[in-house]
Parts: structure tokens; sequence; C-alpha cells
């Protein structure tokens, strides 16, 4: 739709420009929730670049996964790459995509590890994260509507667009997944900042958050037309992720809940 906007004479990539505007604003929530609960923005804000390294290191490598039959048979052809650079910039092509849970759980592990480096209390942070992220992940997504990436399936009623694939066909009606996710990203967002304000499920957000996505993100891939993100069997990497997530938040809240009742 949308790929690029000229700014005195340069090409700016759409997608980074929203995810620059998307950090910024996440920024600002940051600032107001912590003069809020009265906590130090610098602590979270720290933790939040530490996340962000792992938010980038574990979307590539769980995108670099999906490729992994790619990088494979680049290795049978070892000896074809005359130049080895040519092979190692292959590799690097083969590995350049994002994959969103990859970077979520990434983040979320150098995060933790952070804050219990540092000995930061664990729910407050975890809360505001979980308010944040979604906020995020929204203009992020209107990213890929207009890069033409993350596209939905063909369908007569839908919107014309930009597809990033090459042999598919760019111009032609498809479901606006990308814009349906951000929306209910948006939706979402809201719904964990007025708990968050009101107090509820103090320390818990994340759960709610994280299941809630996995809903999300379980049912919109379905309306996914790209195939590059990866299948299992009748099921799509993410679809199967989105099933395990729901499976260890359920198990951990049955377990916690029991524990609470034997202490009280």
């Amino acid at each position: 739709m949308l790929p690029y906007v000229s700014v005195f004479g340069f090409e700016l990539p759409v997608y980074g420009i929203l995810s620059i505007v998307g950090i910024i604003i996440s920024a600002i929530v940051i600032i107001v929730l912590s003069k809020k609960k009265q906590f130090d923005f610098y602590d979270v804000f720290v933790t939040a670049v530490i996340a962000g390294l792992g938010v980038f290191l574990g979307a590539h490598i769980l995108y670099a996964l999906t490729r992994v039959e790619d990088i494979i048979f680049a290795f049978t052809l070892w000896d074809d790459f005359g130049n080895k650079k040519d092979f190692f910039k292959y590799l690097l092509d083969v590995s350049s995509g994002l994959v969103f849970y990859g970077g979520l759980y990434g983040g979320l592990l150098a995060g933790y590890l952070w804050i219990r480096h540092k000995k930061h209390p664990l729910g407050i942070f975890s809360d505001v994260f979980a308010v944040v992220i979604p906020l995020f992940h929204t203009f992020g997504r209107v990213g890929c509507f207009l890069a033409g990436c993350c596209y939905g399936v063909e369908w007569e009623y839908g919107l014309m667009g930009r597809v990033l694939s090459p042999g598919k066909h760019e111009y032609v009606a498809r479901f606006p997944v990308q814009l349906a996710e951000a929306f209910l990203l948006l939706v979402l967002f809201l719904l964990l900042l007025s708990l968050y304000m009101k107090g509820k499920c103090k320390g818990r957000l994340m759960l709610v958050y994280l299941s809630i996505y996995a809903v999300i993100r379980f049912t919109l891939e379905f309306f996914r037309g790209d195939e590059i993100r990866g299948h299992l069997w009748i099921l799509s990497t993410s679809q199967w992720i989105s099933l395990l997530t729901l499976l260890v938040v359920i198990i951990y809240l049955v377990i916690s809940n029991r524990k609470r009742r034997q202490i009280e």
C-alpha cells in the first residue's frame, strides 16, 4: 500500500517509522503510569531496552527456525558457492525476517532475567509491560498492512494491497488481517489499561495479555494468506505457540491458586 515515504529526498520505510512512533507513544504511556503508581521510570526504561534486545534476537531466531530447511539446503551447496561471502549473505537473507512470538518471548525472557538480576518488583514491571506491548504491536500491524507483509487471504469484499511475496498477485482483494489484528490489539490495550488503573489482576496482567492475545492470534491465523511463517500439519507455527501459551497459562493459574488455598 505505502511501503516507503519520501522525506527530503530519502526513501524511508513506513514500517520503521510506525515502529518508532509506537515506541515513543509506548514510552509516554509508561511515563504516565510511572507517575500514577509512583515507581521509577528510569528502571522501567532500562528494562525496556534490555527486553528490546531480547525482542530483536528472539524474533530473528524463531524466523530462522521456520526456514531451517532452506538453511540446511544452503549447507548442502557449500561447495557450489564460489565466494563464501555469497553463502553467508544467503544465510543472512534467509534469517532476516521477524516472527512476533519469537520477539515476544525473547523480550520477556531478557526482561525477566534483568528484573531478577536488579531485584525489581516483578509484578509491577510485568503489569506495565503487559499494558504497553499490545499498544506497540498495534502500530507494528498497521505497518505490516502498509508494507505488504503478513497479508490476508483473497476475499472478494477485501481491500487491495501490496504483497511482498514473489509470485503472488499484488493487487487482488484480500482480507485485511493486519488491520483486524491492529484493531483487536488496540481494544486489548484499552482493556489492560483499564484493569491496571483500577488495580485489578495485580501481578497477573501479563497472563491476561498472553491468554487473550493467544486466542486472537490463533483465530486470525486462519485468515492469513502468506505461507512463509511456517506450518506443522494443519496449523501454523504461531497457532501451535498460541495453544502452548494458553496451556502454560492455565497450568500456572491452577498451580498458583492451589498453593494459595493451601496457605489460606
